[in-house]
């Protein structure tokens, strides 16, 4: 079976360094890192989901440059439930289904699933273990400015996922997460993850 492990946090909490010193040979093997925000922008371009997408928002949400599309998707569902919960039963079981075949394409080889929203959408189900990387909110401001994201943006980034870190922590996955504090510098972070791993094992 392979070994997999989910790797989530707030914004600009570090999920990406994290995922990418853990699949740096940390796990054993020749570890690879799968990261949901790719696949859900593959997803996004299959032409029956576009199509899809037209018929709901209409047309003027298509853009030429795919990340001009999703930023326009995004503000279209951003103050629409009833939208951004469509969005999401037409996205996460492909994405979902492109994961399962990623893992089983592994043959038993580690692989490290980096997702934002790892719960609520089925990721943290196929996941043995759960890194939940945590930053202080004012070290990730700091962060997030580099990425031209302000206060009110990083807070409305992060609004959604705090329910669902509150909930996956009561549910049935909480015995299976780990928090990790990235509050220092990477080596700090290394070095924590490290004894998490060998904890886990």
């Amino acid at each position: 079976m392979t070994p997999v492990v989910g790797v989530t946090g707030l914004p600009c909490s570090g999920k990406s360094l994290a995922a990418s010193m853990l699949a740096d040979g940390m796990l054993g093997g020749e570890a690879v890192c799968l990261k949901a925000d790719d696949i859900g922008h593959a997803v996004l371009l299959r032409p029956k989901v576009v199509e899809k997408l037209a018929d709901r928002f209409g047309g003027d949400v298509l853009r030429p440059d795919p990340a001009e599309t999703r930023r326009a998707i995004a503000a279209t569902v951003f103050h629409d439930p009833d939208a951004l919960a469509w969005l999401e039963a037409l996205v996460h079981p492909l994405v979902l289904e492109e994961v399962d075949r990623a893992v089983a394409s592994r043959q038993g080889r580690p692989v490290v699933m980096e997702a934002a929203l790892l719960f609520g959408s089925g990721m943290e189900s196929r996941c043995g273990h759960i890194l939940l990387i945590d930053s202080p909110f004012e070290i990730r401001l700091q962060r997030a400015a580099a990425r031209g994201w302000d206060r009110v943006e990083l807070e409305r980034r992060e609004k959604r996922q705090v329910p669902l870190f509150a909930e996956a922590v009561r549910g049935p996955y909480g015995g299976r997460i780990v928090p990790i504090a990235n509050d220092a510098d990477p080596e700090a972070l290394r070095g924590r993850l490290h004894q998490a791993v060998s904890a886990l094992r």
